[in-house]
């Protein structure tokens, strides 16, 4: 009979974190995974010209830098610990957005005081499956994951940039991230499979280009010249 209040009370918690609303990992700040090229600009105040075309086949993937204002420490008010953030387009979506966090304003925190930060956003932090991830804003270079937030269809990494650099977050859409990558992959290939018969095309526009600057140019002397 003992037994009974304890199944009731497991009852009653399953039940309570069942309802419980899970953490958004789609969402940071004013930016959500799925937004357009045309809301990330508007948002920002960047021009959608200024997104960087990475691949244009077979799918189209992008990305925009913008780099965040920074307000001196004299001023007496508290800097945005953000110095940039890098977001990256597929087919014109935001899947991945990836934040550089200013080494000064984030020094002396260790990771344990990162994650609890994050925590109260994202929920609790699990141990990455894959300890290290290519950070590619300003780096471009494998870093080391400190902690991850995650579901089936998104992720939220905290990781340590290189040189000690501090910190960096990266938000992304797993499915549309893998499918960026092989995009761009797929795009390089492409053009050096092409590049000898884009040469050879080139070559003779080139000369094409001349001949008819030549022709041009006999058609308004020939008629004037007297040797």
């Amino acid at each position: 009979m003992r037994i009974r209040p304890v199944v009731v009370l497991l009852f009653s918690a399953v039940t309570i974190a069942s309802v419980l609303p899970a953490a958004d990992l789609t969402t940071y700040r004013n930016f959500r995974i799925g937004m357009s090229t045309g809301d990330v600009a508007k948002e920002t105040g960047l021009a959608v010209a200024n997104a960087k075309l990475l691949s244009s086949r077979p799918q189209r993937v992008e990305e925009m830098d913008w780099r965040i204002d920074w307000t001196p420490p004299s001023t007496g008010t508290q800097a945005d610990p953000v110095r940039q953030i890098l977001f990256g387009f597929y087919n014109t979506s935001l899947y991945e957005v990836t934040v550089t966090y200013d080494r000064d304003q984030t020094s002396g925190l260790t990771d344990s005081d990162m994650i609890d930060a994050l925590s109260g956003i994202y929920g609790t932090a699990t141990k990455p499956d894959t300890p290290e991830m290519t950070f590619k804003s300003g780096y471009n270079k494998i870093v080391k994951v400190v902690a991850r937030w995650e579901d089936a269809r998104d992720q939220v990494s905290l990781i340590q940039l290189p040189y000690h650099g501090g910190f960096g977050l990266v938000l992304s859409a797993k499915d549309n991230q893998i499918l960026a990558d092989q995009a761009i992959v797929d795009s390089d290939r492409l053009d050096r499979a092409e590049a000898p018969r884009n040469e050879l095309a080139l070559q003779a526009k080139q000369i094409a280009d001349a001949q008819a600057i030549d022709e041009k140019a006999r058609s308004l002397n020939k008629p004037g010249f007297r040797p």
